[in-house]
């Protein structure tokens, strides 16, 4: 019998070690292993490195790991912890590369995978990203962290459709996991199912009581489903431990313009302002509180909340704030006598709603939007002759074709100056053509930017009078209900006018 064998000492040190992580007293287990590997034994360096990154101590992960995997290359378990140390620190480029080579090393290893998916996910490389999950699972299936981040990184892509089953595959599988209600909810809830996202917050919620970003993230739902005073109290909860985040001052802003509570309103996002100055969204509702029209468009704030909203657009548009101003608009255009255009141009075409009423066998019908996301969904649509992503002036004046019809539906109220475009709009119209767009009806004689909502109103009568100075003639206007808000109808017009003939 051999006495002292060192491979039995190793291991009962390795299991006591081991049971200190378990009981919570990480300190300890790190000391333990510290002393261990004083000793010389290499065989202390993968678990201390574990505990270390368990604890989020990257930087201690990368001095232990770096200059041991460069004397030995070939040890995958220090190679995939060094990648996601390197990772947490932002150092994404060898992060990377380190991930790679992990998983040359162990091909079958869940952790290699899910390392080189999480570093390709945060280099913004979402193709490569899901590929990675995918060989991982194919090595070992349905392991719930390649299963989570492989739904992650398709509600990344956009592909919420595919995101929807891959969640709820995942929360049938492991119910108690937080993360994966979390993840089915913001797909839920980007494709304007409310309810049940809803439901699955609550559940994210019972999961981790004390989580103060779940329960944020309850807030936001609570508001989408109308809920603006639950959503309020809620967030009030939390702003003792997320009062330096402008992201839940916004929120809360929201939430109290739902409730006419404009003083309160400006306050929060003044708070959010001074957090994130450059913030487009906050700054546009900040402009609006105070009563400062923005000069120009703010693309970014518009490009921001359509590919935000881009996948439940229609279903909260049309389904949720009755709105059919598009057929409104085509019914206007057939009367008048505009069917005839063989050319059409649709401004802020969206995810292609107006092309949808317009569309013809004969008719070629050309898009132009801000943002790429809505602009893909009016690409699957297959309507479009052409699809442009950019400010809509821009595009007008760097144009060189003429449309003989030019549509704009629920786009000049993100604008502060409409007749801006009305010049441009004139050039690219072919003599004869047909211009209609709608608006928002303001109670006065100009434009109004509503708190509430964050949307220009304009005065019809002041649009008629701009078309007019610019050359139109033939100007129509009928009033319409532009969509329901918060259950009120939203009064609006739709004009239309032309230019005159050669």
């Amino acid at each position: 019998m051999i006495e002292n064998d060192p491979r039995r000492t190793a291991q009962a040190r390795l299991q006591a070690l081991q049971a200190l992580q378990q009981a919570g007293r990480l300190d300890e287990a790190v000391a333990g292993y510290r002393e261990w590997l004083r000793s010389g034994d290499a065989a202390a360096v993968g678990p201390l490195a574990t505990v270390l990154l368990q604890m989020e101590r990257d930087a201690e992960v990368a001095e232990l790991l770096g200059p041991r995997v460069r004397e030995a290359p070939a040890n995958g378990e220090w190679v995939v912890s060094l990648s996601i140390a390197l990772r947490r620190l932002g150092r994404l480029d060898e992060a990377l590369l380190h991930a790679k080579r992990g998983v040359e090393l162990l091909p079958q290893a869940v952790p290699a995978w899910n390392a080189l998916g999480v570093a390709l996910l945060e280099t913004g490389r979402l193709e490569e990203a899901l590929a990675a999950f995918d060989a991982g699972l194919k090595a070992v299936p349905g392991h719930p962290a390649l299963c989570l981040h492989r739904a992650m990184t398709l509600r990344r892509l956009g592909r919420n459709e595919e995101a929807l089953p891959a969640f709820a595959q995942l929360v049938r599988a492991f119910p108690q996991a937080p993360e994966g209600w979390r993840g089915l909810a913001d797909v839920q809830s980007a494709l304007g199912q409310v309810e049940p996202a809803l439901r699955s917050r609550e559940r994210a919620c019972a999961l981790a009581p004390n989580d103060p970003d779940i329960a944020f993230e309850r807030a936001t739902t609570l508001m989408q489903a109308g809920r603006a005073l639950e959503a309020a109290r809620l967030i009030e909860s939390l702003l003792q431990v997320r009062g330096d985040r402008a992201h839940v001052w916004v929120v809360l802003a929201r939430a109290r313009l739902k409730l006419d509570d404009l003083a309160g309103a400006k306050v929060a996002f003044e708070r959010a302002h001074a957090l994130d100055p450059d913030d487009a969204m906050v700054a546009h509702f900040h402009a609006a509180l105070s009563g400062e029209l923005p000069p120009t468009v703010e693309t970014d704030y518009i490009r921001n909340l359509f590919d935000d909203f881009a996948d439940g657009f229609e279903h909260t548009l049309v389904e949720q704030l009755a709105y059919d101003t598009p057929a409104q608009l085509a019914r206007l255009l057939q009367r008048l006598g505009a069917d005839a255009a063989a050319r059409v141009l649709d401004l802020g075409c969206g995810t292609g709603l107006m092309a949808e009423q317009l569309a013809r066998p004969d008719r070629v019908i050309d898009g132009i939007d801000l943002s790429p996301r809505m602009l893909a969904r009016a690409r699957e649509k297959g309507l479009y002759r052409d699809l442009h992503a950019g400010e809509l002036i821009e595009f007008l004046a760097g144009a060189s074709a003429t449309w003989d019809l030019i549509v704009a539906t629920d786009v000049f109220i993100y604008m502060p100056d409409p007749g801006a475009c009305f010049a441009p709009v004139f050039d690219r119209l072919s003599p004869g053509g047909w211009f209609g767009f709608s608006i928002e009806r303001s109670a006065g004689d100009g434009s109004e930017l509503m708190p509430q909502t964050g949307r220009y109103r304009q005065s019809p009568t002041g649009m008629a009078g701009e078309l007019a100075a610019r050359g139109f003639v033939d100007v129509v206007r009928e009033p319409i209900v532009v969509r329901l808000e918060s259950g009120k109808p939203v009064a609006g017009e739709l004009i239309v006018a032309r230019r005159p003939g050669s």
